[in-house]
């Protein structure tokens, strides 16, 4: 597979990765963050602020959550900048123990207004089905909630601004320059998070389902969002962008890692029953790699991994096995059924696939004192798949 010589990002990445001479377009764009003034950026963002909020006397802008680490980040900056924030999220159904605590430490330490939607059951399980049938993927239906519903909110509340965190089509594949400050758009929401499958695409001849429940799977109209001049900001253009770094610092607000089998990075994800199982192999399947390779291209751009400790990684992680069953217990697929998927659509990776439901243990990495100052914070899960949390 073709490779950046650099960060040894595959080129066959989703949102689209160049080369120049062997080194990828994600990271020239990384180097970018040596030379600009984060100051003057944040400076930059302070004048937009500056002149959007107030609109609306009771939030200045909505935030978006799922509780992971980087929302934890995310909402001390947003606070931080003098800003009330309305925290917007869905509830994927996905989350264990660790996830529902994270989830509501996050509105409680912070002490701020949320609005969460819990998606009628029923419907997004026919939509992960067919997501799952035609595209080897379970995430979608809640990329398309997620991108969409603090969207209608800030529409319907008229709240000016939605803020988010990391773009990934820059810090990922430098697909743009923090420079050129992309803002959030339907067309970005389409290429990047949802991989050109929106809603309407799981329809039709796939779930079979009543339309009018789709509202907030749907991006609201542009004319009514241009009517309203509602903007989404991405903190990633302002600030230097560090996700590593960053979300160990959220462990002092309570935020808890989550250790797990497929990569060192204790923090993206952690509370998710399938992140790092059912989804991980998915990805593997569609793009032929893991998010991993995500995680060490990331830490190598940052210069936290050099050749050796990039073998050692490969060695402890790259052949990580996962647990599918428990997914296909909570979809309602029936043992033969669960079985017929592995043989056919599986068979492929039948060694990475374990054995049973049996949920264990993983440690956290030897690597990275950023990853060794969360151990006295770190949790295994009690419970995965639980619908609804604490405080929500």
């Amino acid at each position: 597979m073709l490779a950046c010589k650099k960060c040894l990002y595959p080129i066959n990445h989703p949102f689209g990765l160049e080369l120049y001479n062997g080194v990828c377009s994600g990271c020239i764009t990384h180097q970018e963050k040596d030379s600009i003034n984060w100051e003057e950026r944040r400076k930059a963002l302070i004048e937009i602020l500056d002149g959007s909020t107030k609109r609306n006397k009771s939030y200045d802008c909505v935030v978006p959550v799922i509780g992971d680490a980087e929302d934890y980040y995310v909402l001390s900056l947003v606070l931080d900048l003098g800003l009330s924030p309305l925290v917007v999220g869905v509830n994927d159904y996905f989350k264990n123990d660790i996830g529902w605590h994270n989830l509501h430490n996050l509105i409680t330490y912070f002490d701020v207004d949320s609005v969460f939607f819990n998606p009628d059951f029923h419907v997004y399980q026919e939509l992960i089905k067919t997501s799952l049938r035609k595209y080897d993927s379970i995430l979608l239906p809640f990329h398309n909630l997620h991108t969409a519903f603090p969207v209608h909110v800030a529409h319907d509340r008229n709240i000016p601004l939605v803020i988010w965190g990391q773009n990934q089509s820059v810090e990922q594949v430098g697909k743009f320059s923090h420079l050129d400050s992309v803002e959030m758009s339907r067309w970005s929401r389409r290429e990047h998070d949802l991989l050109n499958v929106e809603v309407d695409t799981l329809i039709g001849n796939g779930a079979q389902i009543d339309t009018r429940k789709l509202n907030y799977y749907r991006y609201p109209a542009i004319k009514k969002i241009a009517r309203r001049n509602i903007h989404g900001l991405y903190l990633s253009n302002f600030f230097r962008w560090d996700p590593l770094s960053q979300n160990s610092r959220s462990c002092q607000f309570g935020f808890w890692p989550e250790p797990n089998s497929a990569t060192f990075d204790p923090y993206e994800r952690a509370g998710s029953s399938v992140y790092y199982n059912i989804h991980d192999l998915l990805k593997f399947k569609r793009t032929g790699y893991r998010k991993l390779d995500d995680h060490l291209a990331r830490e190598i751009r940052h210069g936290r991994v050099d050749a050796n400790t990039l073998i050692e990684l490969k060695s402890e992680y790259a052949g990580a096995s996962v647990e599918i069953k428990p997914f296909f217990k909570w979809l309602g697929v029936s043992e033969s059924g669960y079985q017929w998927y592995v043989e056919h659509r599986l068979a492929a990776f039948a060694n990475l696939i374990k054995s049973g439901d049996v949920n264990e243990s993983a440690v956290l990495s030897k690597h990275f004192s950023l990853v060794h100052e969360s151990s006295g914070f770190a949790r295994a899960p009690s419970k995965q798949f639980i619908q609804y949390g604490k405080g929500i």
